[in-house]
């Protein structure tokens, strides 16, 4: 009957046939019976038809319908649904895909969805008579996009938190970002607490010592209580949540209360989660390879949000996710450590003090983050006076580098031991690194030997694939010291060259590894010459150190270690020196150039006994060289060198003559007397020397015991 008074009301074309009329009545019946809803209203907003679908969505018989307004029959609906209606009645314009939501009577409380379709419906003159309506309950696919949606929203967040745990191994930045990842999307305010150092889980103390590390919490939030600061440390009750976290070893959901608060037994705790709002929190223990690192815990409530037993699961995940990062960080810090303590040890402490030089060095093993690298320098003193120095590179980074590199320093410093020339040491060190096992592509050491004498003023520079030390003249000219540089050691055998400077007064050279001259923006040429720039700006000697450190460019994340030795020649040598011809006359001539350097540089209660000891060594010289020798003596600060110098390669060696022996007892002589003795290879021949502490030391030998020993010298076998 509805149907039929509404055709009649709006006119609609008389029926052709009777069978048409059934078409109509089978076209109501479907309408009728279709599964969405429908009702036509009038120009006046009245309901002029519903269909059954519509009727049981809003709790209706048929004869409710009537000729009742859209506000009468549907009080629960949006004034909004009716504005629309409005505007199609006006523009004669359908309305389609229009999203309500509220509540009817036959859905109770509950809210429902809605999507709302409004058709004109004209007449013959194309006069928009009624609106018709087509409604679709779309609140299960709304329940459905709302969950699918969370879903993918807490899959980005552990996405997001998982990038952050792999992004940095610095252990505050990491925790700060996966904190304030979380808020506010997951919760309102998240707390961290850490343990000093990991737990094991099977232990439980008496109470749990926890420092707050990270807090993040919505803005507009009032500070924390003293207990609750970032850095306090909070020791926890067996009935805290924290401590029971740790004994279950699951994430725990408390809905906020008194007997909560007091259990966290903080004081100004309760007060403040009050002013906060918070309704309900989830602890979570951060456990990771069988140990306890912390506590973390969300909160929610001035969202309005509450947490259920499904967000649990989700703070697990993010509880596992800052584990990870917190125990990888910690393995890291330890390792860190470890390397950075082996490589400093394996640095020198303080470098020996070495007359007629002064030194400065710097070492900065990178940023904090880094992983230490490979790089050193010695000082090494030698004999008579002279002084290796040693700078070098280990390619590669952490406990292995740093292993390779303490190796590698002893090594150098052995052969230091032999006195052997520059070059020989670089090269015995070669067969050295490429027989360490160092991983796949075994050790790879850049490394540069010089050795400077005093009594020439010349430096010997032998390079093995490192960066060309820099020569600073008196005059100030900065010169690169590239000749004769060899490949790196440990790649194939080689054998490696020297090359000699002068190294006057003044002077000074310069040392370095490519963390200071190079970086990603700056390749080694341009910042090589960067150095040269600062070198040539004359400064003191620590004051150039500093100057030349500041040219390490950190930018870009750029983190490799970077060492400096510099050396500065300051006093010029005080030296007497004479050349021997093959001769056994030239015994004598030996002690009287080095009686008259005596006299001349008053150390005349020491004449007696050097004047033995250089008869001794020129004559060894004569009877087995052979050939022209050469006699040096120079004065130090504490002491006196003497050396004989000749082209004879082969070393002498300490004999021990039995009693019936004629000879053999001369250079026990020598080592009795001396302070110090020694023979070295040199690359014409062999130099022995011997020192003499001066009277500033208290070694000095006894001249009645060397006038005695003299005597009983004289009455051996020697050569005239």
């Amino acid at each position: 009957p509805v149907a039929t008074r509404d055709v009649e009301r709006h006119r609609l074309p008389s029926p052709a046939s009777p069978d048409a009329w059934d078409r109509l009545t089978l076209a109501a019946r479907m309408s009728d019976l279709a599964p969405i809803g429908l009702l036509v209203v009038d120009r006046d907003l009245r309901v002029c038809w519903m269909n059954q679908a519509i009727l049981a969505i809003n709790g209706l018989s048929p004869g409710d319908v009537g000729t009742k307004s859209i506000a009468e029959l549907l009080p629960g609906v949006e004034p909004e649904a009716w504005l629309v209606i409005r505007r199609v009645l006006a523009t004669g314009e359908p309305i389609l895909d229009v999203d309500l939501a509220g509540t009817t009577p036959a859905t109770g409380p509950d809210q429902r969805a809605w999507r709302v379709s409004h058709y004109p419906i004209r007449d013959r003159d194309g006069i928009t008579k009624a609106v018709g309506v087509a409604v679709v309950d779309v609140t299960e696919q709304r329940h459905a996009e709302a969950g699918r949606e969370a879903v993918e929203r807490r899959l980005r967040l552990l996405s997001r938190a998982s990038g952050l745990v792999g992004a940095s191994l610095d252990l505050s930045a990491i925790l700060e970002g996966l904190i304030e990842l979380v808020v506010p999307e997951f919760a309102d305010e998240s707390i961290l607490l850490l343990t000093d150092e990991p737990l094991d889980t099977a232990a439980r103390p008496n109470r749990l010592p926890l420092r707050r590390l990270v807090n993040a919490r919505v803005a507009g939030f009032p500070e924390p209580p003293p207990g609750l600061q970032i850095g306090e440390r909070i020791e926890f009750a067996s009935q805290t949540p924290h401590y029971q976290v740790l004994a279950v070893g699951e994430p725990q959901l408390h809905q906020m209360g008194e007997q909560l608060v007091r259990n966290l037994d903080i004081p100004g705790a309760g007060e403040y989660f009050r002013q906060i709002g918070l309704r309900s929190v989830i602890h979570v223990p951060l456990l990771a390879g069988g140990n306890f690192h912390g506590v973390v815990i969300f909160g929610v409530g001035s969202s309005g949000r509450s947490y259920t037993e499904h967000d649990v699961q989700l703070a697990a995940e993010l509880g596992s996710r800052i584990s990870s990062a917190i125990a990888n960080a910690r393995a890291y810090a330890h390792q860190h450590t470890a390397a950075l303590t082996l490589q400093r040890g394996l640095l020198p402490g303080n470098l020996p003090a070495v007359e007629g030089l002064e030194l400065a060095w710097r070492y900065e093993p990178g940023t904090a983050a880094t992983e230490v690298g490979g790089d050193w320098f010695d000082v090494i003193g030698l004999s008579a006076g002279r002084v290796a120095l040693v700078i070098g590179d280990v390619m590669g980074r952490g406990l292995t580098a740093a292993a390779v590199m303490g190796q590698v320093r002893a090594a150098v410093r052995a052969f230091a031991a032999l006195d052997l020339p520059a070059a020989d040491v670089l090269t015995h060190l070669d067969d050295l690194v490429r027989s360490i096992d160092a991983g796949p592509d075994g050790a790879l050491v850049s490394c540069i030997y010089a050795i400077f004498e005093p009594a020439t003023a010349t430096i010997t520079v032998a390079n093995a694939g490192h960066l060309p030390p820099a020569l600073v003249d008196p005059h100030a000219d900065v010169h690169l010291l590239d000749d004769d540089s060899g490949i790196i050691l440990g790649v194939a055998s080689q054998r490696l060259t020297e090359t000699r400077y002068p190294f006057p007064p003044g002077a000074t050279l310069s040392l370095y590894t490519d963390g200071l001259v190079e970086s990603p923006t700056t390749d080694i040429a341009q910042g090589t010459r960067r150095l040269q720039a600062a070198l040539a700006d004359p400064a003191g000697l620590h004051t150039t150190a500093d100057r030349l450190f500041t040219l390490i460019d950190r930018t870009g994340g750029y983190d490799d270690d970077a060492a400096l030795l510099l050396v500065h020649a300051t006093t010029p040598a005080t030296v007497s020196t004479r050349r021997l011809p093959p001769d056994p006359r030239a015994a004598k001539t030996a002690r009287d150039a080095a009686v008259a350097a005596l006299y001349q540089w008053h150390l005349a209660e020491h004449i007696d006994l050097v004047e033995l000891l250089v008869s001794e060594l020129v004559t060894n010289a004569i009877r087995y060289a052979q050939t022209p020798s050469h006699l040096t003596l120079r004065r130090g600060q504490h002491a006196l060198y003497v050396e004989i110098a000749d082209s004879d390669s082969r070393v002498p060696r300490l004999l021990n003559p039995t009693p019936d022996d004629e000879g053999g007892r001369g250079l026990q002589l020598v080592a009795e007397l001396a302070t110090h003795w020694g023979a070295r290879p040199t690359r014409t021949g062999k130099t022995v020397w011997f020192q003499l502490d001066t009277p500033d030391t208290p070694d000095t030998p006894d001249t009645d015991q060397a006038n005695s020993l003299k005597a009983g010298s004289e009455a051996l076998p020697r050569c005239p």
